[in-house]
C-alpha cells in the first residue's frame, strides 16, 4: 500500500505508490512561489537578522529571572506556539535546563483565567500577540491579566507595525516585536509570533528553524518523487476529488495533539472557501482506536487519513512477567512499550488496508526541534499547494471577519443599553 518517498532530514514521508501527475497550473504556481515575494512565509526560517534579534531579546528577559511566560493570543497567534511547546516539552519540562512555565490565555473563560491568575505567584512575562491588535478575546484577556501585574512582572507585544496595539504598547513603554504584515497568523510560527515566546520558554529556536531550513529546498522542487509537500498535497487533493472530504490527522504521539489542532486551523482557514474545502479532524493514537475506530472502519467512506508517528521514543519501559501478565495478553511480556505501540499502529494500518481506506504516513525521527520544525514547514508549503489545486486563496479568511463584525455590533449594543 505504501512505500517510502524520501527521508528528508528528520522526516520520513510514506505515500501510496500511485503515480501523481502535477497539473500545469500548479507547476506554474510553484515557480511563482519560489521566485516572487508575495508569499514569504516559507522564507521566515532564513531571516537570520530577525531570528537573532528575537533570540537576543529573549535572552535579556531570561536573565531577569522570571519563572512564567503567559502567551495572550488566539488562533494563529498562539496555536503554532502551542504546537511546538507541547511537542517538545509535553507536560513535564526537564529540570536543570532553565525551562520556564508557559501558560496560554486564548479563549474567554472566567474559571480558566481565575485558575491561571492563582498560578502566577512568581515573576512573569506577559506576551500579547495579535496581528491586528484589535482581536476581542486577546484584548479582553490582556486587560484582566495586565491589571494584575506585580512589580517584577513585564510585558511585551507582538503585532503588525503601526497597529493600534503597537501604538498602545509604545505609550506604555513595552517592548514590541513586529509580526510580518504579509504573513497571516496561521503561517507565522517562524516569526516573532512563535519564536519569541518559545525562546522565552527555553526552546532552542535555532534548532527549530534549522529543521525548517533543511526540508525547505525539497519542498520547492517540481518533482513529486523528491518533494514531500507536493506529493502530500496531490495525494490529499486526489482523494478529495473522490469524495474524501474529511482529512483526519491520526497522531500516534500524544504530545503532537496541538500540532494536530494547529494543522486543523491551517486546513480550515486555508481551504474552506467558495463552497470548497476539507473538514480537518484530529485523532490521538492509541486512545481514539477505542473511541472512533468503529466509525472510521465501519462508517461512511468519506475520509482520508494521515498517520503521524515518531521513531525514537527516548526512554522506554519493558513489560515483565513477574505478575503473570502474559495470561492476560499473550506475547506482551519482554516487549518494550515502543514495540507495542509500533505493533498497534501496524495493526491499525493493516485494518485500513483491508477496508481499502486510503492513508499516508509521516514519521518523525524524534520529538526534536529539528523534526518539529521540518514538519511545520512542510505542512505550510503543502497547504499552499493544496489550496492552489482546490482553486482557492490559501492566505485569506474573509468569512472570519463576519463574526468579528457582528461581535463589534453586539458589544456596541451592550454599551448603548447600559
Amino acid at each position: 500500500m505504501v512505500q517510502k518517498r524520501g527521508n528528508v532530514g528528520d522526516l520520513d514521508v510514506l505515500i501510496s505508490k500511485e503515480r501523481l501527475a502535477v497539473p500545469r497550473k500548479l507547476l506554474k504556481y510553484i515557480d511563482e512561489f519560489k521566485n516572487t515575494s508575495a508569499e514569504i512565509f516559507w522564507k521566515l526560517p532564513f531571516d537570520d537578522s530577525g531570528i537573532a534579534k528575537i533570540g537576543k531579546l529573549a535572552d535579556q528577559y531570561r536573565a531577569k529571572g522570571f519563572e512564567n511566560v503567559v502567551v495572550i493570543g488566539i488562533g494563529g497567534s498562539s496555536l503554532g506556539t502551542l504546537a511546538v511547546w507541547k511537542a517538545l516539552r509535553g507536560a513535564c519540562p526537564e529540570p536543570g535546563r532553565g525551562d520556564k512555565k508557559l501558560f496560554f490565555a486564548e479563549t474567554l473563560d472566567v474559571r480558566r483565567l481565575s485558575r491561571l491568575l492563582k498560578k502566577l505567584r512568581s515573576p512573569s512575562v506577559f506576551v500579547v500577540v495579535s496581528k491586528s491588535g484589535t482581536t476581542t478575546e486577546t484584548i479582553a484577556n490582556t486587560a484582566v491579566l495586565l491589571d494584575q501585574m506585580k512589580n517584577k512582572d513585564q510585558a511585551a507585544v507582538v503585532t503588525d507595525r503601526d497597529s493600534k496595539l503597537w501604538h498602545w504598547a509604545q505609550k506604555r513603554g513595552f517592548d514590541i516585536l513586529e509580526s510580518p504584515r504579509q504573513v497571516g497568523g496561521r503561517y507565522s510560527v517562524f516569526s516573532a509570533v512563535g519564536l519569541f515566546p518559545l525562546a522565552l520558554g527555553g526552546v532552542d529556536i535555532r534548532r527549530l528553524v534549522a529543521g525548517a531550513r533543511q526540508i525547505n529546498p525539497d519542498c520547492l522542487l517540481a518533482n513529486t518523487e523528491a518533494n514531500p509537500a507536493l506529493r502530500s498535497a496531490l495525494t490529499i487533493w486526489k482523494h478529495w476529488k473522490r469524495g474524501k472530504i474529511i482529512h483526519d490527522t491520526f497522531l500516534f504521539e500524544p504530545d503532537l495533539e496541538w500540532f494536530g489542532k494547529w494543522y486543523r486551523q491551517l486546513t480550515g482557514e486555508s481551504t474552506g472557501k467558495g463552497g470548497k474545502g476539507l473538514m480537518p479532524t484530529v485523532s490521538i493514537g492509541t486512545t481514539d482506536l477505542h473511541s472512533v475506530a468503529q466509525l472510521y472502519l465501519g462508517g461512511p467512506d468519506n475520509r482520508f487519513t494521515t498517520f503521524v508517528s515518531v521513531r525514537d521514543h527516548g526512554a522506554d519501559f519493558v513489560i515483565s512477567n513477574k505478575s503473570g501478565i502474559e495470561e492476560l495478553v499473550p506475547d506482551i511480556s519482554g516487549k518494550a512499550f515502543s514495540a507495542i505501540l509500533d505493533a498497534i499502529l501496524a495493526g491499525a494500518k493493516t485494518a485500513y488496508q483491508k477496508k481499502k481506506l486510503p492513508f499516508m504516513e509521516i514519521k518523525l525521527a524524534a520529538l526534536s526541534p529539528e523534526s518539529v520544525g521540518a514538519l511545520l514547514q512542510m505542512k505550510m508549503i503543502e497547504m499552499a499547494y493544496l489550496a492552489n489545486l482546490l482553486g482557492v486563496n490559501a492566505f485569506d479568511n474573509p468569512q472570519v471577519e463576519m463574526y468579528k463584525e457582528e461581535t463589534r455590533k453586539a458589544l456596541h449594543a451592550i454599551n448603548t443599553k447600559s
